[in-house]
């Protein structure tokens, strides 16, 4: 091996260990969940400490996109599924600790497939369910 050769491979282990490292450590832009938690989740996730963010600041329900703005850099998947119209909250739905109509299974945020065809939706008390779209039209709605 030149000297070239050997010089040139010990800088592109210079460049590459701290890569290896950084990815071995889990360093991501995605929230901590687990590996096979579906994109959709995280989502709800997010969306749904938005609104608890916003209830807390503001001690009122959710109403438009536009007031969820702010809290963008901070959930960005969640404010991004929001906008898009891909997730959809209740208008008036709060995640405070008091719990929406005397029911912590109310729905506050769900996938916007779910009224047709089921999925995955947001509850009062942050736990993110899988529905059929029966379910999900029987189930408690919050903010309403």
């Amino acid at each position: 091996m030149t000297s070239e050769r050997v010089a040139r491979s010990g800088f592109l282990r210079f460049l590459l260990l701290p890569a290896a490292a950084l990815a071995s450590a889990g360093c991501s832009s995605q929230p901590s969940a687990g590996a096979d938690e579906p994109v959709r989740a995280i989502e709800l996730r997010e969306a749904g400490e938005i609104l608890a963010q916003l209830s807390t600041e503001t001690g009122k329900g959710y109403s438009n996109v536009g007031q969820l703005a702010k809290y963008e850099q901070g959930f960005p998947l969640g404010f991004r599924a929001l906008k898009a119209g891909e997730i959809i909250a209740f208008p008036g739905a709060t995640m405070l600790g008091e719990s929406a109509k005397g029911s912590t299974d109310a729905v506050v945020a769900y996938d916007k497939d779910v009224p047709t065809k089921g999925g995955l939706v947001l509850l009062h008390n942050r736990t993110v369910k899988q529905m059929s779209a029966d379910e999900f039209r029987s189930a408690p709605k919050a903010g309403k």
